[in-house]
């Protein structure tokens, strides 16, 4: 006998659309993060964070003198990764990027040191962060191009061939600032404040982003709660940090976990520095708009667009303005060796994002042409470092090479065929999308 099959409702299917693409979203991007894990080279940086995770993770103490670091013994920056405390020598490093290790660590209990858990969860983390954003920029924008945005955030910036390639701070500073940005568009700013909180614990200077989106939101909106509930509960997770540095370094002061003189010495001693304050923007190798141009391109249509778009992507814009003038004046904009494009001005691409995808739609007549093969390029780039091991700019040649020029120069003239085809594969993409693009009636308000 024949059935007859029923449609789900309409809202049922909307609610399954719902969730179906943020899931499609995190799947594949852990897929791709984990599946272009690089491991031949690593930065010391790294290294010792992870290890620090594996010894927490085998031993549950922090100590580890007597332990033979023969690649650290005779170098003169030694003191940058080993602190003496108590009387123990431990492993300086920001407490977050070890913490958010231990799961990993405590789960695959490797006897041996190993990069690999530590690697999965910079995938896993990096993911959700596209995830959060993705999250945030629906609520505000159609789905669709939503979902363009978040594409463009996750996979053709140093997000891909950075943060989700190894636990920096930066991976989890990123995951607070996709956080807060979700968390604001539902005004929930005690919410706010926690993922501030794990801001504070990749990188605790970047304590400007949380102070300065609190303040602003309570001004721009006359609530005064605003700026003290962020404040109560991001300052609970700093209190966390001073128990962690505490329990590890035997003090209560949460900068205890670095070594901060050559930090204190480098302000002192570069009060205002053009040079780098410039070398995080447009330095060859290190530059913010020179690996990510589509920043630049989209520059005109957030002023244009600057009025309209909602403040809480306002108050990220202002922080991450902030925090990277605070991160010039603190240290070299270089950002140190062995990775692929820039970590420094990783922050300030997380608090931009919202504000200049909201801006696209106002892009100009040139900014429209341009945008596809701009992307095309941007993404041909990113994939390059991300999916292969080597061709790092070492710190003092940030101003004269480029990574993705110098293996073009490697590879030759079929290189650079290859970024012309990027670009016209970007164009013919932008193209489609632009004959094939409706108004998306489930997106957010």
């Amino acid at each position: 006998m024949a059935t007859t099959q029923v449609s789900p409702p309409a809202t049922q299917r909307k609610s399954r659309r719902t969730w179906l693409a943020p899931l499609v979203l995190f799947v594949c991007a852990v897929a791709v993060y984990a599946l272009t894990i690089v491991r031949t080279h690593y930065s010391a940086d790294i290294w010792t964070a992870n290890f620090a995770s594996w010894h927490l993770a085998t031993t549950g103490n922090p100590w580890v003198e007597g332990i033979p670091f023969p690649v650290f013994d005779h170098n003169p920056l030694r003191g940058e990764w080993f602190l003496q405390a108590n009387g123990h020598t431990v492993i300086g490093r920001a407490p977050g990027v070890i913490a958010v290790q231990l799961p990993a660590y405590l789960i695959a209990s490797p006897a041996r040191m190993s990069l690999v858990p530590g690697a999965l969860t910079a995938a896993v983390l990096t993911a959700f962060s596209v995830l959060l954003m993705f999250l945030a920029l629906r609520r505000v924008m159609p789905s669709r191009q939503a979902m363009l945005a978040t594409v463009v955030f996750g996979f053709a910036t140093p997000v891909w061939s950075v943060a989700a390639n190894d636990v920096w701070p930066h991976t989890v500073t990123v995951l607070g600032i996709a956080g807060m940005a979700w968390a604001a568009t539902y005004n929930r700013w005690w919410l706010v404040g926690v993922f501030g909180g794990v801001i504070l614990w990749g990188r605790l200077h970047a304590a400007v982003i949380v102070a300065v989106v609190g303040l602003f939101l309570a001004w721009r909106r006359r609530d005064p709660m605003i700026a003290v509930k962020v404040g109560l509960s991001s300052g609970f997770f700093l209190a966390l940090m001073s128990i962690w540095t505490r329990w590890m370094y035997g003090s209560w002061n949460p900068m205890a976990s670095y070594n901060t003189s050559p930090f204190v010495d480098y302000a002192e001693t570069n009060r205002f520095s053009v040079v780098n304050q410039a070398g995080l923007w447009v330095s060859p190798g290190r530059g913010i708009l020179v690996w990510t141009p589509v920043v630049l391109l989209l520059l005109p249509a957030l002023v244009r667009s600057w009025r309209s778009l909602p403040d809480w992507s306002r108050a990220l814009v202002y922080g991450g303005i902030a925090y990277t003038f605070l991160q010039g004046a603190l240290n070299r904009y270089s950002g140190g060796d062995l990775f692929y494009g820039y970590r420094l001005g990783l922050e300030f691409l997380a608090c931009a994002t919202p504000a200049l995808a909201l801006s696209a739609p106002r892009l100009g007549r040139v900014g429209r042409a341009l945008l596809g093969p701009v992307l095309g390029v941007q993404f041909f780039a990113i994939a390059v470092g991300a999916v292969m091991d080597g061709g790092f700019v070492p710190t003092g040649d940030a101003w004269q090479h480029n990574s993705f020029v110098l293996v073009l120069d490697k590879v030759g003239p079929a290189g650079y065929l290859t970024v012309a085809l990027a670009a016209g594969l970007g164009a013919l993409a932008s193209r489609l999308w632009s004959k094939s693009g409706t108004r998306d009636v489930t997106a957010g308000t």
